[in-house]
């Protein structure tokens, strides 16, 4: 054990659900903490010994982290992935059917499979890269979902 960080509250290096970590070692950075705090729809970077970095918002309940060359990759329970360049801006988001996710307040949507839409996606609860770009999203729904997108260029 070495040390912890962080702790439950708002505001820098403070956390209401925090999800997701992972190490941030895209090219030309310095290897970070990337924390997917759920509740507070953001990701907080830290220091590898825990201080406190940026704040970055505009998400929706982001559940984990994972790169590839310069993407960053942050799946989110609102029925999207968002995709971030180098210096973590948006540059798409995947399969996003976040409007309709956040009109089905009782979730309705997690437990009917005949509602699922193939190219959308109801609750992405993790995501990773393979070697070639290629993307695969787990969905926390009723029977479990795995989607493979093909990366094209």
């Amino acid at each position: 054990w070495q040390s912890c960080f962080g702790g439950a509250g708002n505001g820098q290096g403070k956390f209401a659900t925090p999800h997701g970590l992972w190490i941030d070692r895209r090219p030309g950075r310095e290897p970070a903490v990337v924390v997917t705090d759920r509740a507070h729809h953001t990701l907080q970077y830290l220091t590898l010994d825990g201080q406190y970095l940026e704040t970055i918002e505009g998400f929706g309940l982001p559940a984990n982290a994972d790169t590839w060359n310069d993407l960053l990759m942050i799946p989110e329970l609102l029925g999207r992935v968002t995709l971030l360049d180098a210096k973590n801006r948006v540059v798409a988001r995947l399969c996003d059917d976040a409007d309709r996710v956040k009109a089905d307040k009782d979730r309705a949507l997690r437990r009917t499979p005949a509602d699922w839409q193939d190219g959308r996606f109801v609750h992405p609860h993790d995501a990773c890269f393979d070697a070639n770009g290629n993307i695969y999203v787990a969905e926390w729904v009723a029977t479990g979902r795995v989607s493979r997108l093909k990366r094209l260029a």
